[in-house]
């Protein structure tokens, strides 16, 4: 009778998260495959980004296009010769930058770059958007302009979510983000935060909530004992605003927090909350 003997089927091609998730194994050497990270990025940008980016016949044509269809912000480019700004995205690209990790090449076209309206295709790649916050932030100082695009490119400079994400479109939020509001321990001051965290959600991102001056669950009101009822109410309420009547799309999922610096009673159900979990 024959044997058979079991044998690792591999494909030909492996597609980029498979050549990602590859960073987790050693190899032969015992040594992490850092190169399998550089051909996912390879594999990312030959499977994904080339087939879902538009294409126009020069950065004249690209520009004026993404002007007129109410993509990109004129008033930000009429404060620069127009022959400046066609040099700079041509620096910008003659650069040679390269994304380091395949994280960062997906973080950047899942959630920064700019896309058409519908969502499907790319109008940007990294160079575009760095020359495009460049201009906004330079407000028409040509050598400031050129700085900001070298520093950005070179990773020594990477401005806040909202400003990178927003400069230069004009379908935009604001460029602000990183706010942190204390909610003290009662009903008006929780309305407050409910109609703060749709305001600058809506504006911006990156909003956070002290939480610590809450009574813990079962804590008295009024003297009557088990009334309170904790922190995790409050904050299922903000969470339906970060996520219920609108969705935010000027600014990158995630910026919202709820903070206790201390340990209060009721700690431990704060600390184990998860979105829809509780």
């Amino acid at each position: 009778m024959a044997t058979t003997i079991p044998e690792r089927v591999m494909q030909e091609t492996m597609d980029y998260h498979a050549l990602n998730a590859m960073l987790n194994l050693y190899d032969k050497a015992g040594h992490i495959q850092f190169d399998k990270d550089q051909q996912a990025i390879d594999a990312f940008f030959a499977a994904h980004v080339r087939p879902h980016s538009v294409t126009f016949a020069s950065q004249h044509e690209r520009l004026e296009t993404l002007v007129r269809e109410g993509y990109y912000d004129d008033a930000v480019l009429a404060r620069y010769d127009r022959a400046f700004v066609l040099r700079l995205f041509e620096h910008a690209h003659a650069s040679g930058f390269r994304f380091q990790t395949f994280l960062g090449a997906w973080k950047f076209y899942t959630s920064y770059t700019l896309k058409t309206f519908d969502g499907k295709r790319y109008l940007e790649h990294f160079e575009d958007r760095v020359t495009m916050v460049a201009l906004t932030l330079a407000q028409g100082d040509e050598t400031l302009a050129t700085q900001l695009t070298d520093e950005m490119l070179s990773g020594r400079f990477q401005p806040a979510t909202p400003t990178f994400l927003n400069c230069g479109k004009q379908q935009r939020g604001e460029l602000v983000s990183c706010f942190l509001l204390r909610i003290e321990d009662n009903m008006e001051s929780i309305g407050r935060a409910v109609n703060s965290a749709l305001q600058l959600s809506k504006r911006g991102g990156g909003v956070a909530f002290l939480l610590s001056n809450l009574r813990e669950a079962g804590a008295p009101i009024k003297r009557i004992e088990n009334q309170s009822s904790g922190v995790i109410p409050v904050m299922k309420m903000l969470e339906d605003a970060f996520s219920g009547p609108a969705r935010f799309i000027w600014r990158a999922p995630g910026g919202r927090r709820g903070l206790s610096p201390c340990a209060p009673p009721g700690y431990s159900a704060f600390s184990g909350y998860q979105t829809g979990k509780c």
